[in-house]
């Protein structure tokens, strides 16, 4: 039978060896002597037989009739069939991510430095998307819900191709989500839920008078700058927001090119220059030196606003009322870039031809 300890044997204890010494006057009480320290202990059996040892203290701090005090309690809670080791708490549940937490701070940061032309896609996500689903948490987002919130838009008035972008605008919200592994997010509920129809309208290419009604009404409108912006869209085919962002560096008028650094495809493409579109070019000087004065040398900008010294967020509100004034209020400024292919044609250019001048990655699309 082990003797019982007593504090001196205790505190004589050596720690330069690993031992377990017993307490013969306390069932199941041991000093636990390691080189890191010394500490009581407590060791038991359960009622199916399995060995268990529960800690009870710091040797250092305790005193032996204190560790016996807390050996006894643990027997007597083992006899009353209570646990004597406490169950570690359940982890606290982590609060759950709600869709506008994850737009706000990872998908528009994302989203700015990886996506071209992101403005339009936040301009979406804050009219549509943040004030139906902002508060909701992501992981309890419903396939029922978001469907029933889709068609939920189709009365509104809207275009199915405006509904489809909502739409494909939430798909990628999930799926960037998923690869990024946002906590409790197991599946896409947008996944699987199908766009609208959406039949493409009607091309417009504008004849030789429709052209010439539309220069007139843009020339006269209220927005100076307009009339340019127009002329030299129809003249070099050019996407708008190439022609918004156009700065005088880009311009090469001794050899008549424009070069766009960045296209819609990824890549810098040159356009051909027209004496008409270097005409459109002087005439769009002219008009930022009446509105601008001096500033307008320091303008890197071809087609700015006057007002703000930058380009154009919009047009449409002065293109909208220029074109209405003339009977021509189905007329999209992207058809500017369609009658300048179909004027090509017309004169005798080859589908490899416009395609160039158009800037189009594929013949595919020009045929289209």
């Amino acid at each position: 039978m082990p003797q019982a300890l007593t504090q001196a044997k205790v505190n004589k204890a050596s720690t330069t060896t690993r031992a377990l010494i017993a307490d013969g006057a306390c069932k199941g009480l041991y000093l636990d002597v390691r080189p890191t320290g010394k500490s009581y202990r407590y060791r038991y059996t359960e009622a199916c037989g399995q060995q268990r040892t529960a800690n009870i203290g710091d040797a250092g701090i305790l005193k032996l009739s204190e560790a016996r005090q807390l050996a006894r309690e643990l027997m007597h809670r083992q006899l009353m069939g209570q646990s004597i080791i406490k169950p570690k708490p359940a982890p606290k549940p982590k609060d759950k991510m709600t869709m506008g937490e994850f737009i706000h701070k990872r998908y528009i940061p994302h989203g700015r430095v990886t996506k071209r032309c992101f403005d339009s896609e936040i301009s979406t996500l804050r009219t549509h998307i943040l004030p139906a689903f902002g508060d909701r948490p992501m992981v309890d987002i419903t396939k029922a819900e978001i469907t029933n919130f889709i068609h939920g838009l189709i009365p509104s008035g809207r275009a199915p191709g405006t509904i489809n972008k909502v739409l494909n605008h939430l798909k990628a919200i999930f799926a960037r989500a998923l690869e990024w592994e946002a906590a409790g997010l197991e599946k896409n509920p947008s996944q699987g839920i199908k766009q609208l129809p959406d039949h493409p309208r009607h091309e417009k290419f504008l004849t030789q008078e429709e052209a010439s009604r539309l220069l007139g009404a843009v020339t006269l409108s209220a927005n100076r700058m307009l009339g340019s912006i127009v002329a030299f869209l129809l003249l070099t085919g050019c996407r708008k927001r190439e022609s918004l962002d156009c700065r005088w560096e880009h311009i090469d008028f001794e050899h008549g090119l424009l070069t766009i650094p960045l296209s819609k495809s990824g890549k810098p493409r040159r356009v051909l220059l027209s004496p008409a579109a270097k005409s459109v070019l002087m005439q769009a000087k002219q008009i930022l030196c009446t509105e601008m004065g001096v500033e307008a040398d320091t303008c890197p900008w071809i087609f700015p606003n006057p007002a703000t010294r930058q380009p154009f967020n919009s047009i449409y509100h002065s293109w909208n009322t220029a074109r209405k004034t003339v009977g021509l209020g189905d007329v999209r400024v992207h058809d500017l870039r369609h009658s300048f292919a179909s004027a090509l044609v017309n004169r005798g250019a080859t589908l490899f031809d416009v395609q160039k001048l158009l800037g189009h990655s594929t013949p595919q699309m020009t045929e289209r």
